[in-house]
């Protein structure tokens, strides 16, 4: 999940030239405008394959080992903000950063392994500070990651039958 994020985060920077932070944080903010991002769902509904294959054995009593792989399609929804002292500024950075995951970004995510499913409307997120307005405008946005987790399972390879079984008629 990591990995997929500072994909994101480092597509949306070279693409938008403004700040591109963490919804949630102590750090002070970077001047407007600028882009949040925060994770809100993660590993959502996937779908899934098992693959076996036969390795060599790293153990020295054993040939080979079986190593199980699954592949999943998962989903992950991260919610986007749009920040500016100006309505109109905010706005539009907001629609651009959509347009970067609708369209522009595709290439890049695809080479990730991530692929954007559903982009939501852009929503006025606006906040009263004090006396003043932080204007806000965002979206949440679904991506689909591939993902792949495997182990090692040991195989038996031979063995010895040191009874004899009989059925009784």
């Amino acid at each position: 999940m990591r990995k997929s994020k500072n994909v994101i985060v480092q597509g949306l920077n070279a693409y938008l030239n403004v700040s591109v932070v963490p919804t949630d944080t102590t750090d002070p903010k970077p001047p407007y405008p600028y882009v949040s991002y925060k994770i809100i769902s993660a590993l959502e509904g996937d779908t899934f394959a098992l693959v076996d294959e036969i390795v060599p054995s790293d153990n020295p009593n054993f040939q080979h080992d079986v190593k199980v792989t699954r592949k999943e399609q998962s989903h992950f929804t991260i919610s986007i903000n749009a920040y500016s002292l100006d309505e109109d500024e905010a706005r539009n950075l907001a629609i651009e950063t959509a347009d970067w995951f609708k369209f522009h970004g595709y290439d890049f995510l695809k080479g990730h392994n991530l692929v954007v499913a559903k982009t939501g409307n852009i929503i006025d997120r606006t906040q009263q500070i004090v006396d003043d307005y932080e204007r806000r405008y965002g979206f949440d946005v679904r991506i689909r990651a591939a993902r792949e987790i495997t182990k090692r399972v040991d195989t038996i390879e031979s063995f010895t039958i040191n009874q004899v079984v009989t059925a009784n008629s």
